[in-house]
């Protein structure tokens, strides 16, 4: 590898490319959702549709790769600074738990069965993803497991790599992602309900880790070429991965090579996007429209399932459930425009402006400029 550069040399401080992924990643796990209860639920179990709509459940395994990448890039940018921890976690909260807890106070007090199940304390503590499935809950908040998953990262992760040697940083993942490939055949065999096993943080870690290994390669120099042959053939292999897993038995594809595969499958689609793709597909990612789809991305993850279940449950209260193919695909874009609206609002009237206040650094003594920092809206 070459000798490390400043960070402005090795990265760009915004990657459009990557709202592009975000954007994508969204509307694969809406389309997921409302695909189950519109397009799936009576078509026979070996159908293609089934399999496409099952399969874009995904999207939030591009979300986890994303976030290695992203969160891993600022802590490492920022490891010499002052302040390293108070400033990450005070700017993730910021970004995270303003809509988070507005959203479960707001569902907790209109609709307090959906907690009656598994209480409210799993959600609000961040430990949901630890229990089984939950009826109650799952209509509304259901995955907010992910976010769980991604909140736990957030918390455990900065101390690793403040305190792991830097030629030890990728041995460290690549071990990591091996235990959280061993943990999910160990359970697996042991007969532990499948629904746990995907949401247990070191099962699922390989995913985000994925991601973390792409920012750690760029800022220890690997060249662009070797790069981008790594981020190719991980691609290839995840994709040869979960071919042969869904060829075996489609209700096998997380356990354990599944995920494997999807981790190699997404860290090498993250990385050959930073590095560089086609203009075609360029154009594509950095659309308008993704970009604003991105911005707004977290919200529509937090809401979606709320349209979702109420458009449900009235047309099961009409009677005109099962629908054809195109009043289902009119129902989901009809959904897809309600959740985007209302994470439209939520970013004009609450995340914007609490974002603002990652200017305001109330534990610094002394004012290092906001522009040193790096820019995501992750």
């Amino acid at each position: 590898m070459d000798e490390p550069r400043t960070r402005a040399q090795v990265i760009p401080r915004h990657i459009p490319a990557l709202d592009g992924l975000r954007a994508f990643a969204i509307l694969a796990v809406l389309v997921h959702h409302c695909g189950e209860y519109y397009l799936i639920q009576n078509s026979p179990q070996t159908s293609l549709l089934r399999s496409f709509v099952e399969n874009l459940g995904s999207g939030v395994d591009l979300f986890f790769a994303l976030s290695g990448f992203l969160i891993t890039g600022i802590l490492l940018d920022s490891l010499d600074r002052p302040y390293f921890f108070r400033r990450f976690y005070w700017r993730r909260g910021l970004r995270i738990w303003p809509l988070y807890y507005t959203f479960l106070l707001a569902a907790y007090l209109a609709h307090r069965r959906v907690f009656s199940g598994i209480g409210v304390a799993p959600f609000v503590f961040y430990y949901r993803n630890f229990l089984g499935p939950d009826r109650a809950s799952d209509m509304y908040v259901g995955q907010f497991w992910s976010l769980c998953v991604e909140e736990q990262f957030y918390l455990v992760w900065p101390l690793v790599l403040y305190f792991t040697a830097k030629r030890l940083r990728m041995p460290l993942i690549l071990f990591l992602m091996c235990t959280a490939f061993f943990c999910r055949a160990y359970l697996f065999w042991r007969g532990v309900d499948g629904y746990v096993i995907y949401r247990l943080p070191y099962c699922h870690m390989d995913v985000l880790l994925a991601g973390a290994l792409v920012a750690v390669l760029i800022r220890h120099g690997m060249k662009e070429k070797i790069l981008r042959t790594l981020c190719f053939a991980g691609m290839l292999l995840g994709i040869a991965g979960l071919a042969v897993v869904e060829t075996v038995s489609p209700n096998v594809v997380i356990y354990p090579l599944g995920l494997t595969s999807t981790a190699l499958l997404f860290g090498g689609v993250v990385g050959l996007c930073i590095r560089g793709v086609g203009c075609a597909v360029r154009t594509v990612l950095e659309s308008p429209l993704l970009e604003a789809i991105s911005k707004r991305s977290y919200a529509m993850y937090v809401f979606h399932l709320v349209p979702l279940y109420v458009s449900y449950k009235l047309l099961l209260r009409l009677k005109v459930l099962p629908l054809g193919m195109l009043p289902a695909l009119l129902i989901i874009l009809g959904i897809g425009l309600v959740t985007y609206g209302m994470a439209w609002l939520s970013w004009r009237y609450l995340e914007e402006p609490m974002l603002r206040l990652k200017k305001w650094e109330w534990f610094a003594t002394r004012q290092i400029p906001v522009s040193a920092d790096t820019d995501s809206t992750e």
